[in-house]
């Protein structure tokens, strides 16, 4: 067995991916003329749809969830909000670094409480004081579930596992709504794209266009504040989502994603490549 895959999948689904990941590490063998280099990811296995995977593979790098001798790096994997903090399986202590072990809360309260600490402000307010538009949303990760609600909220009204946060004004000068996808690599931002939405989707996972910058938009100090803020949630990779306010300038992240997929589909072919290429890059630069 290659890779261990979840019981919850299909048989032949099991197979077909066992299947091709041996093929693919069989054809790395006899083109490099030895086993090609090891990520050792844990508890969950990559989908190929995942960066992670896309970084891996540009590089030649295997991708496994079972023990292999002398990896590169360990990476906790593990698609969940919250993370029980549980002993790694003995036989995958090998890995000399573990990356986003520490990771274990990537609520949005928890985000709120780090945002305020690294960044010095924060978007939770009180519901039942605030006067005027606010957005509620779960408290879980990707979930995409905000909505606008008038304040202020009557007490009895105000909802438990969801959080309350300012509306920000992330128009651009045309008018259209729009969010950074940050990639963050243990202090690197090798990645940012800019995503539009339609006003009626703009709390939504959907957008209407996508670009790859050539540059950053943040100010260092923004930067910097973002590595801070990676370091006191225990993230060595991940992708942030962060919106900049039009009114007060001020930058404003609003999730954390530690199991990215990506690039955006709406990128095309040559910029999705583009992006992975910078992504690995930065990935091996980090070893």
């Amino acid at each position: 067995m290659w890779a261990n895959y979840p019981s919850s999948l299909p048989f032949l689904e099991r197979v077909w991916k066992q299947c091709r990941h041996g093929w693919w590490w069989l054809s790395q063998c006899i083109r490099l003329g030895q086993k090609p280099p090891v990520v050792l990811v844990w508890p969950d296995m990559p989908s190929r749809r995942t960066a992670l995977h896309k970084m891996t593979r540009n590089l030649g790098w295997e991708l496994a969830n079972k023990p292999r001798s002398a990896p590169l790096l360990g990476i906790h994997f593990e698609d969940a909000t919250h993370k029980a903090i549980a002993r790694l399986p003995g036989a995958m202590n090998n890995a000399s670094t573990w990356w986003n072990a520490h990771c274990h809360d990537i609520s949005k309260g928890n985000l709120e409480h780090h945002h305020q600490a690294t960044f010095g402000y924060g978007i939770r307010i009180d519901p039942t004081r605030h006067q005027g538009p606010l957005v509620v949303k779960s408290d879980e990760n990707a979930k995409h579930d905000g909505a606008l609600v008038q304040g202020p909220i009557d007490p009895n009204d105000v909802q438990e596992h969801v959080v309350y946060q300012l509306e920000i004004d992330n128009r651009d000068p045309s008018g259209r709504h729009f969010d950074y996808r940050v990639v963050y690599i243990r202090g690197s931002l090798p990645v940012i794209y800019v995503k539009y939405k339609a006003s009626d989707s703009r709390f939504t996972n959907e957008t209407s266009q996508v670009d790859l910058l050539a540059a950053s938009p943040f100010t260092p100090d923004e930067e910097a504040c973002m590595d801070r803020l990676a370091r006191s949630m225990g993230i060595d990779y991940a992708e942030f989502d962060a919106l900049r306010d039009r009114n007060s300038n001020q930058l404003y992240v609003v999730d954390v994603n530690p199991t990215p997929w990506g690039p955006p589909a709406q990128l095309v072919p040559e910029l999705q490549e583009e992006a992975v290429n910078r992504m690995a890059q930065c990935l091996k630069a980090s070893l």
